[in-house]
């Protein structure tokens, strides 16, 4: 079973976090959500890393279906999360803004699959 490892490093601003974990070819993503923003159970073909740059989120993961939760971490800024590849997780914003940095392994662009909870 894949499952997510977090270190809860320094405070990056975008500068910083760009220049310590951008790819040499390909692209990464800015991710904004609001409060209440969840994104449901999912997984992802590649190995994405999370950089937590402002808010806080909870991060669950789970073990071949949803139904099975074995993991879960509430994070902020600083926090760095590798995801391997097809782990199931889902993330929930509670309150404000949360922005965070999305790398996929290599710099490629993830398939995404969707689980019913």
């Amino acid at each position: 079973m894949p499952t997510p490892t977090i270190d809860f490093g320094k405070r990056l601003n975008i500068a910083e976090a760009i220049d310590a974990f951008a790819p040499e070819q390909g692209g990464i993503e800015f991710q904004t959500d609001q409060a209440g923003k969840i994104h449901a159970w999912h997984s992802h073909s590649v190995e994405e890393t999370l950089i937590v740059l402002r808010g806080q989120m909870t991060l669950e993961w789970a073990d071949g279906s949803p139904q099975n939760i074995v993991g879960s971490a509430q994070v902020g800024p600083g926090a760095v999360i590798n995801l391997p590849a097809n782990t199931i997780h889902q993330s929930t914003n509670h309150d404000g803004v949360c922005q965070y940095l999305i790398l996929p392994e290599g710099g490629k662009a993830a398939q995404t699959r969707h689980y019913e909870s």
